[in-house]
């Protein structure tokens, strides 16, 4: 708990929701209140009005008839003096000084409401003891002019509003009771799904991605929430699995050329009259060669793309097609031919996408038998870069996994020694990055690999 408030959701909730009940029925009860006030106090003030004007026919009449009960009156004659008044009036308050007349030249219809405190003396505490409102009206004229006044007694009203609080006194707490263990209910149903979760979670550790959480069947924040940590723990355990394999794998292809390199090295040392250290040497330098080549590429794959920032420039896809055929004229091995249809530019870097290129020839330069087709053409908004080989192509089942990092097909298509095991996948990487794709399509015989890449300024 952090100070008063408790630190529990379930808790918290129902004690807000305990406040809130608190606060609106509070406010209720004294709006509620001070209106029924109000209206039983006009009624009240309404009735004894009647009354009053009832009081003064009967004086008119010459028959007066004073109102009989609890009834508080007075009647006062333009000097001053009581000529009539209740029992009760004096009884209340002995020390009860006479209310003034109506002033002179006062209207025939002249009334007033006024206040008036009547005090019991040595009593204070009794319910007499307070602030009446008193109306006044006057009868007769000339000499015989006279004052009536009349209070209105609060009785009944104060009744009505004192079982008004008994009332609300009992049921306000029983219904922020009632309120807050609804709440309390509520919100332990609500967390049960998030329990369940963390539960779930605090199970899932390094070696043990495979738990998921469960997802509760209502369709509320709760169960999209169970969805996206299920997704998340996919992700994570595909990420863990591949990382796994990468790691497997990198080191095999480290160790072999570590390990040519240090046994050639400790041949070379132990006969060291009659090694030929310049082969050593050379021997050395291609091992080296190789670790350099699986480090870049490595490295290459490691720069996460939403740190890259997308290329700027423009390429002429056709002059990266000639190079990289032209160099490879200069190499023994299959024949590259290239068919191009004419200028292609896209947005990417040149350095990236002659690597891409490469790749894919030095892939099919290695499995081809006599001949390597590399064809540029427009597709709508892309540019379509194919490499093709004569070779024993890539089986259905394997063309995605050919881009996996180190992937090994059957003998067939067995890496020999000048591979890294990364070039295709770096391929795709790149092509990738610059918003394309690349994959292994049918062909006729042989492997098909097709890059698809946006055009420049589309």
């Amino acid at each position: 708990m952090t100070g008063w408030w408790p630190s529990s959701v379930r808790r918290s909730t129902a004690l807000s929701a305990a406040l809130l009940c608190a606060i609106v029925f509070t406010l209720g009860w004294l709006g509620t209140r001070e209106l029924l006030s109000r209206q039983l106090s006009g009624s009240a003030i309404s009735a004894t009005r009647a009354q009053l004007d009832g009081l003064a026919e009967t004086y008119r009449a010459g028959k007066p008839m004073p109102p009989s009960g609890d009834a508080l009156f007075e009647v006062v004659d333009d000097a001053g003096r009581p000529v009539a008044s209740s029992e009760n009036l004096r009884r209340w308050d002995p020390a009860w000084t006479t209310l003034p007349p109506a002033p002179a030249g006062a209207p025939s219809d002249w009334s007033v409401t006024t206040k008036a405190t009547l005090k019991p003396g040595d009593h204070p505490q009794w319910r007499e003891y307070r602030e009446y409102t008193v109306l006044g009206k006057v009868i007769g004229g000339g000499e015989q002019r006279l004052t009536l006044y009349l209070f209105v007694l609060p009785w009944d009203t104060l009744r009505t509003l004192g079982t008004f609080d008994d009332t609300l006194a009992f049921f306000v707490p029983l219904a922020v009771l009632i309120t807050a263990l609804v709440a309390w209910l509520a919100a332990g149903r609500a967390l049960r799904p998030v329990e369940a979760i963390r539960r779930e979670l605090a199970e899932v550790s390094g070696s043990r991605l495979d738990r998921r959480v469960p997802v509760p069947p209502s369709r509320d924040e709760v169960a999209r929430l169970a969805t996206t940590t299920n997704a998340t723990l996919d992700r994570l355990q595909q990420a863990y699995d591949q990382q796994e394999r990468f790691v497997a794998d990198a080191s095999h292809e480290l160790r072999s050329p570590l390990a040519n390199l240090r046994a050639g090295l400790e041949v070379a040392l132990t006969h060291v009259d009659r090694a030929d250290w310049p082969a050593v040497a050379r021997r050395s330098l291609l091992d080296i060669q190789r670790l350099q080549r699986i480090t870049a590429d490595l490295l290459q794959l490691a720069v996460d793309p939403a740190e890259v920032p997308a290329p700027e420039g423009v390429v002429d896809l056709a002059d990266v097609v000639a190079e990289q055929v032209a160099e490879r004229a200069l190499e023994t091995g299959p024949a590259v031919v290239s068919d191009v249809e004419g200028r292609t530019e896209v947005a990417g870097e040149p350095v990236q996408l002659e690597r891409l290129l490469r790749n894919l020839l030095d892939n099919a330069v290695r499995h081809a038998r006599s001949s390597v087709t590399v064809r540029l053409r427009r597709d709508a908004r892309e540019a379509v870069l194919e490499v093709t080989d004569d070779g024993p192509g890539i089986p259905a089942a394997d063309r995605e996994r050919v881009f996996d990092r180190f992937a090994r097909l059957d003998d067939a298509r067995a890496r020999d020694a000048g591979g890294t095991g990364l070039g295709l996948t770096l391929a795709r990487d790149i092509a990738v990055r610059h918003g394309g794709s690349l994959r292994a399509e049918d062909a006729g015989t042989g492997a098909r690999l097709v890059a698809r890449l946006p055009l420049g300024g589309m």
